[in-house]
């Protein structure tokens, strides 16, 4: 079973999202388990959006991976974690996505050093 993982950070910035991706080392190393990572800002934070095949994966990366690089940066905000079975994906032009993530605000190129 497929599942969509939505996580909303209340007062997280896009610099300290930024911080966390490279810190988690995702964008190199990313879990097998995952297949999608999207991240926009939300009324007064971030919200990321994933598609994982595990369930019990995800958890087990939030907690060795994301709260782990969360505290080493001493990043402390609210953040809800909601985790469903995913019903439908629909992605006609996933393979032009690709090409644009170096473009996007916070996409790899805007590394923190």
């Amino acid at each position: 079973m497929m599942y969509l993982m939505t996580l909303d950070v209340t007062g997280l910035t896009p610099e300290e999202y930024r911080a966390v991706v490279d810190r988690m080392a995702v964008e190199s190393q990313p879990s097998p388990d995952i297949f999608l990572h999207i991240a926009t800002t939300n009324d007064g934070g971030l919200r990321v959006i994933e598609i994982w095949d595990n369930e019990d994966r995800f958890q087990d990366f939030l907690q060795n991976r994301m709260v782990p690089a969360n505290r080493a940066l001493g990043i402390d905000h609210k953040a809800t974690i909601t985790v469903k079975p995913l019903l439908n994906f629909f992605g006609p032009r996933m393979n032009e996505l690709l090409g644009i993530a170096p473009s996007l605000p916070a996409g790899p190129h805007s590394r923190t050093k």
